[in-house]
């Protein structure tokens, strides 16, 4: 097991759907995270675009480098949870086979980064989560963080005989394309985490504890089945009412 619990794709035709899907122009800049020994960034790195790869692991520089002599290519070994705005200027566009046990971290971080389209390979539990809810019926605080920023689909399913060594469990290629939402990020998200200490309890009953007008609309809903909608518009009312702020 390598030191950050990779685990490397190995299925050409999952590369091959990557890069049509993600499908850049030669004049954009895309961001590749966690680019490992380099098996993805082969298929977009020859359409054309410039590529800057994030990789965490130094260790891998070396043979990143031998898989993929393109000079379109720039490597740079880095957490892509450290990365700023400044550093990917002009990007808007990013792709990446992502740690399971980081997935949340990362979504958050696209977020902030402001991608317009990201294409990204994660647990097939967790992009379910991000569609449906923990269950298929209940949202939970990331899936409403998600979709309050981007339209997310589930595109394929990646079996885990797909990477090497196999995980435990299958993953799935999403994509997130971005809404046209302006939000303070970190505003929002801890009125998320607020909201949804406690998501079985009644949306009413936690409303009137934060003084959201209105709250008499909500009946028997509990506070995880609310959609991304409905959770922003509560934001809304309440972060207006008297210039509140978190």
């Amino acid at each position: 097991m390598r030191p950050h619990g990779q685990h490397f794709l190995k299925c050409e035709d999952v590369g091959l759907e990557l890069a049509d899907r993600l499908n850049p122009r030669t004049d954009d800049v895309v961001v590749e995270i966690g680019c490992g020994k380099g098996f993805l960034t082969r298929f977009v790195a020859q359409i054309g675009c410039k590529l800057i790869c994030y990789e965490v692991d130094e260790s891998l520089g070396e043979e990143f480098k031998r898989n993929v002599p393109f000079e379109n290519v720039e490597l740079r070994l880095k957490d892509f949870l450290e990365v700023d705005v400044e550093e990917i200027k002009g990007a808007r566009l990013c792709y990446g086979s992502i740690p399971y046990q980081i997935s949340s971290k990362i979504i958050r971080k696209v977020i902030e980064l402001g991608f317009e389209r990201c294409i990204l390979i994660v647990q097939k539990e967790f992009a379910e989560k991000l569609i449906m809810g923990r269950d298929r019926r209940r949202h939970t605080l990331m899936t409403v963080l998600g979709q309050t920023y981007f339209n997310v689909s589930i595109l394929r399913r990646v079996p885990k005989g797909c990477f090497e060594p196999p995980p435990r469990v299958d993953s799935a290629m999403i994509e997130l394309v971005r809404k046209r939402v302006q939000l303070d990020l970190d505003g929002y998200e801890q009125f998320l985490k607020k909201l949804f200490v406690r998501p079985n309890r009644s949306v009413k009953a936690v409303l009137k504890e934060m003084d959201v007008a209105q709250c008499e609309i909500f009946e028997n809903e509990r506070i995880s089945d609310l959609s991304a909608e409905q959770v922003l518009n509560i934001y809304s009312r309440w972060s207006n009412d008297e210039g509140r702020a978190l």
